[in-house]
Parts: structure tokens; C-alpha cells; sequence
């Protein structure tokens, strides 16, 4: 399961890659314009005379159009980014949604299978009794299970690894044990 989850992350990462460079790529390639046009654009509002007699001035002009130029290239950029990052974004969280559903499918397939075996586990006993019982030592858990009723004890040990149901037995009272061991194989 982990090698198929790591070979979907992989496809996921190239998708991502594939994208960031298709962007970049467009964003490189957008069309600016040149420097002349933009004088040229500006020009008519003052007066040409004025221009030829003040060299700083024009100078002074020039460096502020092509600011402004360069200002609103790199905003066009910045809105192509967003827009390029925003369709990421929903690709990603597509697929992020589409595999977390795949691995839910799979990973709920053995769980309907056992509820379908076992009705009583899940209707008596619920998966995070299992596992406090499994956290505890055999030592522990076998006095306290020695106390339960029978369906009880039967769902959660049955949730068990064998080696530590066997644990478990071996530390309870032999009389319950036998009686655990029979509602067991009863069961299965």
C-alpha cells in the first residue's frame, strides 16, 4: 500500500512539475511592449519643442515611461502567476481528493468484508477498545477482561493479533480462558 501511495505521490509531483513549467514557460513568452511604442504613445501630450530643448527632461521622461512599462509587465506577470497557480491549486486538490477516495474505496473493502463475517464486533465493541487493550501489557489487560462479559471480550480479543491474544490467555484465570478460548472458536 505505501509503494503504491508513493508512486501516486510521484505522478502527482510530475503533474505539479509539468504545470509550474508549462506556466513558466507562458509567462516568458508573454508579448511586451517595446519602448519605442510606449514613448511614442506619450509623446503627443507634450509638446515636441519642449522635448528637443530639454535633454534631461526627455531623459528624465523616458526612464519614467519604461518604469511604467516595466511596472505593468510585471503585473501582467503577477495575474498569470495567480491565475496559472489558482488552476494548480484545483488540479492538485482534484487529485488529492480523487486518491484520498481511491485509498478510502480500498481501504474500506476488508472493513465491509469483516463486518459482514463478525456483525457483532462492530456493533459491541468498536475499533479504539481494541486498541487501548492492545497498547496495554497482557499483564494488564488479562484482569480486566477476566471482569467483561463474554460477547465483550470475545469482540475485542478477536480484533487482536494472535500473539497477544495468547498473551492475554495465558494471563487470565484458566477457567475464563477455557470459556474465552470456546466463545472464540465458536465464532470463527
Amino acid at each position: 500500500m505505501r509503494v503504491i501511495r508513493g508512486i501516486v505521490l510521484m505522478a502527482l509531483g510530475i503533474k505539479v512539475m509539468v504545470l509550474g513549467l508549462w506556466w513558466w514557460d507562458s509567462v516568458a513568452r508573454a508579448e511586451h511592449p517595446t519602448a519605442e511604442a510606449a514613448v511614442e504613445s506619450v509623446s503627443p501630450g507634450v509638446p515636441t519643442d519642449l522635448l528637443a530643448r530639454s535633454r534631461g527632461f526627455r531623459d528624465l521622461l523616458d526612464a519614467v515611461r519604461q518604469r511604467g512599462v516595466e511596472l505593468d509587465e510585471r503585473e501582467q506577470a503577477l495575474k498569470a502567476r495567480a491565475a496559472a497557480l489558482g488552476a494548480l491549486e484545483k488540479t492538485v486538490a482534484g487529485e488529492v481528493a480523487r486518491l484520498e477516495g481511491l485509498v478510502g474505496t480500498k481501504g474500506a473493502a476488508p472493513v465491509e468484508a469483516a463486518a459482514t463475517t463478525t456483525p457483532a464486533r462492530d456493533t459491541t465493541v468498536g475499533v479504539g477498545v481494541t486498541k487501548i487493550y492492545e497498547s496495554m501489557k497482557a499483564e494488564e489487560a488479562a484482569p480486566i477482561l477476566d471482569k467483561l462479559d463474554d460477547e465483550t471480550a470475545k469482540a475485542i480479543l478477536a480484533r487482536m493479533k494472535e500473539k497477544q491474544i495468547g498473551a492475554i490467555l495465558a494471563a487470565m484465570n484458566r477457567d475464563r480462558a477455557v470459556a474465552l478460548t470456546k466463545a472464540l472458536a465458536a465464532g470463527s
